[in-house]
C-alpha cells in the first residue's frame, strides 16, 4: 500500500520528534556516568539536563513566528539539523563544560521541532481529521520518555554515555534528508496555509528579545525551586524577573506589536482557554510522575535506572493504547466525553499510588500505571485537538508555539511543585518519628545508621504517599472543570452538513482567518 504525501510527511515529522521528546529523559541515567568521566561535581553535571531544558524554553515561544516568516519547513530543517549536530558534537565533547554548550545547541533544535512539526502536519489534515493523526503523532511522543531511561541505561551500560549521543546521528541525517526532499517548499505551504498573499510586516525584535529572557530565567528559577525550596533568594530571584519579563511581554505583544511573536488573544476564545488550562494539569501530573515514580523505584527499593526504566514501559505502552482508542473515537463522540474519562482513570491510577510501601514491588504497580496510562493517552489526545480545533491554518504556527511553550512552563511547574511537597512531607514526618524509630530498630537492630536509613525510608515512603494523593485531588478537580469543555466546531459542523460538499462550502469560521 502506497502512502500519500500526508502520512509520508508525518512519518518523516515523527522521526525528529522522538528523538528530540528521547533526549530529555535519556541523559538522566548516563549523568553519573559522565560525571565520573568528566571528574565533575554533580551539581555542574547536572546542567547537562538542565542546558537542554533551558534552550528549549527559550526557542518554543519565537518558532511560530520564525516559521510564519522563513516557513515552516525551513525551520523544521534547521532546528534537524542543529539537534543531529548537537548530537554529534556531544559525543566528542573534551570537557564538562563543552558538553553544556553542546546540549544547548542540542536542545535549540529539539525545542523547535516540537510546535513546527504539529504546524506541518496540522496543517496537511483538515479539522475532522486531526484527532487520528494527532494520537499517530502522539504514540511516539509518550513512548520517548517511557522508553528513555531502558534505552538510556541498555547504552551506557553496553557500551558508554556517549552513545546515547551517537545514537541519534545516523536517524537525525535521514530524516534530514527525508524531510529536505520530500517535504513541501513555502510556496506550497502558504497555500496550504490560506496566506498566498502574504505581506512582511516590521519584525517584532522586543517580543522576540522579551519572550526568550522571560521564558527561560522563568522556567529556570521554577526547575531550582525543586531543589531549593521556593523560599530561596535564587529562585525568588528567578521567578520573580521572569514574571515582570512576561508582564512586559504580554504588554507588548498586545498593544503595541504589529505581528506579535505570540498571539495571546487565543486565550479569549473559550475552548481554547478551557483546554489548555487542562492540558497543564495533565502536563503537570504527567512529568512530575516522571520523576516521582522511578525515584521510588531507585531510592526506596534500591533499583537500578534501567530496571526502574522497565517497570514504566507498561504505563508508556498503555498511553500509546489510550492514544489510538481516542483518535478512533474522537469524531464520534467528541473531545468531552474522552476528556472526562481519561481523567477518570488518570485520577484513579494515581490513587493506586497513595498506599505505597517498603514491600511494594514494581510488579505489583502495573496495574496502577497501566489505568494511569490509558487515562494520559485518552485525555491528551482530545485536548491536544480541541486545543487547536478553532485555530486557522493560517494561525497554526504561533498557536502550536503558545500550545507547546505553556505545557513546558507547567511541566516545569509540576516537577517543581511535587518534588517540594514531597520534602516538605518527608521532612515533617522526620521529626515525629520516634515511634518509627523503635519500630525500625527492632527491625534492623540497633546500628544507628541502619536506624536512621530505615526511618528515611519510611518517611520517603509517607511523603510519597502524601504527593500522589495530591495528583489525585488534582484530577479529581479537572474532572469536573473537563465538563465545562466546549464543542469541537468542525464536528459540529460536520454533523449538521448532509453532503461532502456542503461541508465544504459552509465550513465554520475559524479564528484568525
Amino acid at each position: 500500500m502506497q502512502l500519500n504525501y500526508r502520512w509520508q510527511a508525518t512519518i518523516i515529522l515523527v522521526i525528529g520528534l522522538f528523538m528530540a521528546v528521547l533526549d530529555n529523559t535519556i541523559v538522566s541515567v548516563a549523568l553519573p556516568q559522565i560525571q565520573k568521566a568528566f571528574h565533575s561535581t554533580f551539581d555542574t553535571i547536572t546542567w547537562v539536563s538542565t542546558g537542554y531544558f533551558l534552550s528549549q524554553a527559550a526557542v518554543i515561544p519565537i518558532v511560530g513566528y520564525l516559521s510564519d516568516r522563513l516557513g515552516t519547513k525551513v525551520v523544521y530543517l534547521s532546528a534537524l539539523g542543529l539537534f543531529t549536530l548537537g548530537s554529534a558534537l556531544c559525543v566528542f565533547a573534551p570537557t564538562e563544560e563543552w558538553l553544556i554548550i553542546f546540549r544547548v545547541i542540542q536542545g535549540l533544535g529539539g525545542g523547535a521541532m516540537m510546535p513546527t512539526a504539529f504546524t506541518l502536519i496540522y496543517r496537511l489534515f483538515g479539522p475532522t481529521e486531526r484527532g487520528p493523526v494527532t494520537a499517530t503523532v502522539g504514540i511516539p511522543i509518550f513512548l520517548a520518555p517511557a522508553f528513555g531511561p531502558t534505552i538510556g541505561g541498555y547504552l551506557t551500560s553496553t557500551f558508554n554515555w556517549s552513545a546515547i549521543f551517537t545514537i541519534n546521528l545516523p536517524l537525525g541525517v535521514i530524516a534530514f534528508l527525508l524531510a529536505l526532499f520530500f517535504l513541501h517548499n513555502r510556496t506550497q505551504e502558504r497555500a496550504a496555509a490560506g496566506d498566498e498573499h502574504h505581506t512582511s510586516r516590521s519584525i517584532d525584535i522586543a517580543g522576540l528579545l522579551l519572550s526568550m529572557v522571560g521564558f527561560t530565567t522563568f522556567v529556570y528559577g521554577v526547575t531550582e525551586a525543586g531543589t531549593r525550596g521556593w523560599g530561596d533568594p535564587v529562585v525568588l530571584g528567578f521567578i520573580g524577573a521572569g514574571s515582570l519579563i512576561l508582564i512586559l511581554f504580554a504588554v507588548v505583544e498586545l498593544f503595541f506589536a504589529s505581528d506579535p511573536i505570540i498571539d495571546l488573544r487565543l486565550f479569549a476564545q473559550y475552548t481554547f482557554a478551557i483546554s489548555n488550562l487542562l492540558m497543564w494539569v495533565v502536563s503537570a501530573v504527567l512529568f512530575g510522575s516522571l520523576f516521582l515514580l522511578p525515584f521510588f523505584f531507585e531510592n526506596v527499593q534500591g533499583a537500578s535506572p534501567l530496571t526502574a526504566g522497565l517497570w514504566l514501559i507498561a504505563q508508556g505502552i498503555a498511553t500509546a493504547v489510550g492514544m489510538v482508542i481516542s483518535g478512533r473515537l474522537y469524531n464520534r463522540v467528541g473531545p468531552r466525553p474522552l476528556v472526562f474519562v481519561g481523567l477518570i482513570f488518570l485520577g484513579a491510577g494515581t490513587f493506586g499510588l497513595t498506599r505505597l510501601d517498603v514491600s511494594t514491588t514494581g510488579g505489583a504497580l502495573q496495574g496502577w500505571l497501566i489505568v494511569r496510562g490509558l487515562g494520559l493517552g485518552l485525555t491528551n489526545t482530545a485536548l491536544q485537538t480541541i486545543a487547536l480545533s478553532s485555530v486557522s491554518n493560517k494561525a497554526m504556527a504561533r498557536a502550536s508555539s503558545l500550545v507547546n511553550v505553556m505545557r513546558m512552563v507547567f511541566s516545569a511547574v509540576g516537577v517543581a511543585v511535587l518534588t517540594t511537597y514531597l520534602t516538605q512531607q518527608a521532612t515533617s514526618y522526620a521529626k515525629s518519628a520516634t515511634d518509627l524509630a523503635h519500630t525500625c530498630a527492632a527491625t534492623v537492630g540497633a546500628h544507628a545508621d541502619a536506624i536512621k536509613a530505615c526511618v528515611t525510608q519510611h518517611v520517603t515512603i509517607m511523603g510519597l504517599n502524601d504527593t500522589f494523593w495530591l495528583i489525585t485531588i488534582g484530577c479529581a478537580i479537572c474532572v469536573f472543570i473537563s465538563l465545562a469543555l466546549g464543542r469541537d466546531p468542525a464536528l459540529e459542523a460536520l454533523k449538521k452538513l448532509p453532503t461532502a460538499a456542503e461541508d465544504a462550502a459552509e465550513r465554520p469560521m475559524l479564528i484568525m482567518e
